[in-house]
């Protein structure tokens, strides 16, 4: 016996359940769903295949706090480094933190160190120690064209309108935040989605997996797409993101260091020169699904 229906709707149609992607569902009030494929072991490692970066505050044998900018209390945590030998050697692969940093988050299941960020003052920056950057660096803006950006985010309360989850070079980069107090996507690309809202929600008040991949398909059309939970949510294939930038910055609830500041809790984040496959964002979502509750 298997699943055909839930709630009156065939089951094939179905593409999140309970908030959790339907393709990762095995059973529903202890029926087997074989609608849907096996899912990847909880306990699968997340892809490190062009893993640029990776920063996750529960590693805590990476952190450490020291001055960072005219005496700002800020914090340190890089915790892998698959970046090329001169970028590391230059530093450039560390996060620095303004304002409380870690947070401890417990809600049911769910018992985690993160970084808080208070939609006021607090932001998370990778900023190189030479602009322009120096030869060599992966992270450098007119050169990264293909790429994912991934993010575990979960709002306190109301998402800030119009304030930063991600913002890469501002806008010379890939930026994405919410539209409206819902979550509803926002995602800025030069040339490929100019002020327009593609789709897709990241909820209120639960964990979210969010990434945002890049394709350099072409001399006239590059690939957008947009990834929650496992589920794809948008694409765009219009439109030739060329970049004319030699600035590396990356930024986590801001705009640029003062301005467009988010108001979210935030688990691991990484950074690849690839864009992910939607079986590997699903993996990767499979990889920490558990941590934050989401399974």
């Amino acid at each position: 016996m298997s699943i055909a229906t839930i709630n009156g709707v065939t089951a094939g149609n179905i593409s999140l359940l309970n908030g959790v992607s339907y393709t990762l569902v095995s059973t529903y009030n202890g029926v087997v769903s074989s609608s849907a494929p096996a899912p990847p072991p909880a306990t699968a490692s997340f892809v490190t295949s062009s893993l640029l970066a990776y920063w996750d505050p529960n590693d805590s044998g990476s952190r450490g706090l020291y001055p960072f900018e005219s005496g700002i209390s800020c914090s340190f945590n890089l915790a892998h480094n698959y970046t090329s030998s001169v970028h590391t050697q230059n530093g450039s692969g560390s996060l620095y933190l303004g304002g409380t940093v870690f947070r401890n988050f417990t809600s049911g299941s769910v018992n985690i160190t993160t970084y808080y960020f208070d939609g006021v003052n607090d932001f998370a920056a990778l900023r190189p120690l030479a602009n322009p950057a120096w030869t060599g660096d992966p992270n450098v803006i007119n050169t990264l064209t293909t790429l994912s950006y991934e993010i575990w985010l979960r709002s306190s309360g109301s998402w800030i309108a119009s304030c930063n989850w991600i913002s890469a070079a501002g806008n010379q980069g890939v930026r994405v935040r919410p539209n409206n107090t819902s979550g509803q996507i926002w995602t800025y690309v030069p040339n490929i989605a100019l002020a327009t809202t593609p789709g897709g929600t990241v909820s209120t008040d639960v964990w979210n997996h969010l990434v945002i991949t890049l394709q350099n398909v072409d001399a006239t059309n590059d690939r957008l797409t947009g990834y929650v939970n496992g589920t794809q949510v948008f694409q765009d294939t219009t439109g030739n993101y060329v970049p004319n930038y030699l600035l590396a910055e990356f930024m986590l609830g801001t705009f640029f260091f003062s301005s467009e500041f988010q108001r979210m809790y935030v688990g691991e984040v990484r950074r690849y020169n690839k864009e992910l496959t939607s079986t590997e964002v699903l993996q990767n979502f499979s990889s920490s699904a558990a941590r934050y509750g989401r399974l």
